[in-house]
């Protein structure tokens, strides 16, 4: 524990443990400490030195906070007590095990679009509760929405604490409070010129923080607060397909409406964010468990199925030929590999049949699967320092294929005695077989790429999602259902899939005759006299 740790734990007393800095920012310092009563881990956020000497600014804090801390959502950080000390104001909030949208997109680069659609989703449910009770955030950025790491989900965290924020730098990325409130790059023009805000101000802050989690960087920058606000007060943010030509038009129309200059231009409440989405039929339904597990193996079982037919087609030529049957053996044995794997994969199906999924819903969940494989390789596709790094290793391979291709060829060469090719030597021996190793990782390294699906996802795209994958299954699980129609299955980049689901049939609905009204009458009587009797006991 740092020297810093331990003069906090001894200044709050023996409630907190104080165990290390989490971050550090214009608005205090966070810890992660652990309450020692109720032993706990907790976020300790700690305000500035020079926020507790304002006694006005410390009482609004206080009153701002004790509302935030009536507030109970899943989409929101609780915040779970006030320590107020003649040295120290600080207030302890849930720790949320996972990132900030920040710093997931310094890591992974712009988020996928199913991604971003739960990000404005969950975003949208915790300002619409705030708003709700007369609360509006007014410093909504990626550094105070968490993600969880276990669920996904998305938190937003110090409601009602950033219009008690006193200024303490000028940098870019913290809040600076004066005559205006919350963090520039991410401010309504209202909020920049000083007017009164409501709900619609957090609304293109959420618009703003969906367009740096979907481009990767700022919209709005500047070299200083004042150029930043009369960007935020003069421009207009850039379209978001003009930047991510990749995305739905739906989605990039809905953060657009979000980033709208003028407030009645925007969405009237955060619940309207939701319902727009909604509409869009953007949210990919979440795939089970069982079938992100099944996906893989049939996708290794179509890459060993294609393996055994090309190594005994090859094999049944070279007997024919030579009568070596080596490869033909080899293919025997991956012929075998697929069979057993294709009899695990087709029990595993024979259960999500008995549990209610269609072979159509089966074959939509798989596609879905790979849809969402194609969805982060065009995100990857857009981020430069991949693509840098892939072109860098495409060079590098290339130049290896070519300095150990000619390698092993001079060693073929040289070892050749009475027309066979013998190593006579270990120097010829290693530099073969080293020469013959670099190749094929060269050659790895070329077919293979971040941004375009392998060959065993081809393979399984093109046996399990059509026609002959149906007929496997349908036979494989003994009950086969009928396609519904409108299934699509096109699982091509960009290409929809439509959520399918048998309905039952409707059972005609029978009409009580009077006997049976008269016999239900009769037991309802029956049923309070029993009641009464023993409430009657209980009294006595």
């Amino acid at each position: 524990m740092s020297e810093e740790c331990t003069t906090l734990s001894r200044k709050l007393g023996d409630r907190y443990l104080i165990e290390r800095e989490l971050g550090r920012g214009g608005m205090g310092t966070v810890y992660l400490a652990r309450d020692r009563r109720l032993d706990r881990p907790v976020a300790l956020k700690v305000l500035p030195p020079e926020f507790v000497a304002v006694p006005e600014l410390r009482e609004r804090f206080l009153r701002e906070t004790r509302l935030a801390a009536g507030f109970s959502h899943p989409n929101i950080v609780p915040v779970f007590a006030i320590e107020d000390t003649e040295d120290v104001l600080a207030f302890a909030m849930g720790f949320v095990e996972g990132e900030s949208i920040a710093s997931r997109v310094a890591r992974d680069g712009p988020l996928s679009r199913r991604d971003a659609v739960r990000l404005l989703t969950d975003v949208s449910y915790a300002l619409a509760y705030a708003h709700g009770r007369g609360v509006v955030h007014r410093d909504i950025k990626p550094d105070n929405i968490m993600i969880e790491r276990a669920t996904g989900r998305a938190l937003v965290m110090d409601f009602g604490i950033a219009r008690a924020i006193t200024p303490v730098a000028d940098k870019p990325g913290l809040t600076r409070v004066g005559e205006v409130v919350g963090t520039p790059e991410y401010m309504s023009p209202e909020q920049a010129s000083g007017d009164n805000v409501d709900g619609r101000s957090d609304l293109y802050s959420l618009g703003l923080v969906a367009w740096f989690a979907l481009v990767g960087r700022t919209a709005v920058t500047g070299e200083t607060t004042q150029r930043i606000l009369v960007k935020q007060l003069t421009e207009s943010i850039p379209p978001l397909a003009s930047v991510r030509p990749d995305l739905p038009q739906a989605l990039c129309d809905v953060v657009d409406r979000c980033c709208a200059k003028e407030a009645d231009d925007r969405f009237p409440h955060a619940e309207a964010v939701v319902e727009a989405l909604d509409a869009t039929q953007l949210a990919t339904p979440d795939i089970p468990v069982s079938m992100r597990l099944l996906a893989p193996e049939l996708s290794g079982v179509a890459t060993r199925a294609g393996g055994a037919l090309i190594l005994l087609s090859l094999g049944t030529l070279m007997i024919l030929s030579s009568g070596n049957g080596n490869v033909f053996a080899i293919g025997l044995i991956y012929a075998a590999m697929a069979f057993v794997g294709l009899v695990t994969s087709m029990r595993e199906a024979r259960r999500l049949v008995t549990s209610g999924y269609s072979v159509t819903e089966l074959q939509r969940l798989m596609g879905l699967t790979l849809a969402e494989r194609d969805e982060e390789r065009a995100r990857r596709a857009l981020d430069l320092v991949q693509v840098q790094r892939r072109r860098r290793r495409v060079y590098l391979a290339s130049a290896l294929l070519v300095w150990q291709g000619a390698m092993f060829v001079w060693a073929i060469r040289n070892t050749r005695v009475g027309g066979t090719t013998q190593l006579t030597g270990p120097v010829a021996t290693v530099t073969f077989f080293a020469s013959l190793l670099a190749c094929a990782l060269a050659i790895a390294i070329l077919s293979t790429s971040p941004f375009r699906r392998s060959l065993s996802e081809q393979l399984f795209s093109v046996i399990w999602l059509g026609r002959f994958g149906r007929g496997i299954l349908r036979r494989s699980v003994g009950r086969a259902a009928a396609p519904e129609s409108g299934a699509s299955l096109r699982t091509s980049r960009g290409a929809s899939l439509t959520p399918v689901r048998s309905m039952p049939a409707r059972q005609p609905t029978t009409v009580p005759g009077p006997a049976s009204v008269t016999g239900l009458a009769q037991e309802l009587s029956e049923l309070r006299a029993r009641v009464d009797a023993l409430e009657a006991r209980s009294r006595d």
